[in-house]
C-alpha cells in the first residue's frame, strides 16, 4: 500500500518548459486537476514529496503552495537523496511511490517498488518505471497517477 508519493518537478509537476518574459523571469505552467490531485491525496491520508534537482524560487513555490511532508530540492543524485531520507524517516521502499520523466530519475525509478511515468519520455526512462502513463509531462501525470492510487 502506497503511504508517500514523490514527485519530481520538472516534467511531472510542470510540463518541464520554461517560460521566459522580456525582464528574463522565468516561470513555470501547472494545471489546476494535478494541483487538485495533490489535494485529493493529502485528503486520503497519503503524504506528498518532492524531489528535484532545480533549487529556485519556483521550487520556494511548491514548498509554500502544497505543504509538502517532505521536500528535496538540489538534487544531483536523487536515489542517495532519497535513501537519506527514507531512513531518517523510516519509509519502506515498498510503501513509496515516485514519478520521474528523465535519466536522472532512473535509479530512483528503479528502486521503489512503484513507479510512474509521463508516457512521452525517452525508452530508457520508461522501461525503469512500473508503470507508464497516458499523460504527457505537466498534462495531467499527478491527476492520472492519482486516480491509480486511491482506486487500488
Amino acid at each position: 500500500m502506497v503511504k508517500v508519493i514523490f514527485f519530481d518537478i520538472d516534467g511531472i509537476l510542470t510540463d518541464g518548459s520554461v517560460y521566459v518574459d522580456a525582464l528574463g523571469n522565468e516561470t513555470k505552467r501547472i494545471q489546476f486537476d494535478d494541483i487538485d490531485a495533490i489535494f485529493k491525496l493529502k485528503r486520503a491520508g497519503i503524504k506528498i514529496g518532492f524531489i528535484t534537482g532545480e533549487d529556485n524560487e519556483f521550487c520556494k513555490y511548491v514548498k509554500k503552495r502544497f505543504s509538502p511532508e517532505y521536500f528535496l530540492s538540489g538534487c544531483k543524485n536523487k536515489l542517495i537523496a532519497f535513501q537519506k531520507l527514507a531512513k531518517e524517516n523510516e519509509l519502506e521502499k515498498s510503501s513509496v511511490a515516485y514519478a520521474g520523466d528523465s535519466e536522472r530519475d532512473i535509479e530512483l525509478l528503479k528502486y521503489v517498488d512503484c513507479s510512474f511515468v509521463p508516457n512521452d519520455v525517452d525508452p530508457e526512462v520508461k522501461k525503469a518505471a512500473k508503470v507508464v502513463l497516458k499523460a504527457a509531462r505537466g498534462q495531467g501525470v499527478i491527476k492520472e497517477l492519482t486516480d491509480f492510487i486511491l482506486e487500488k
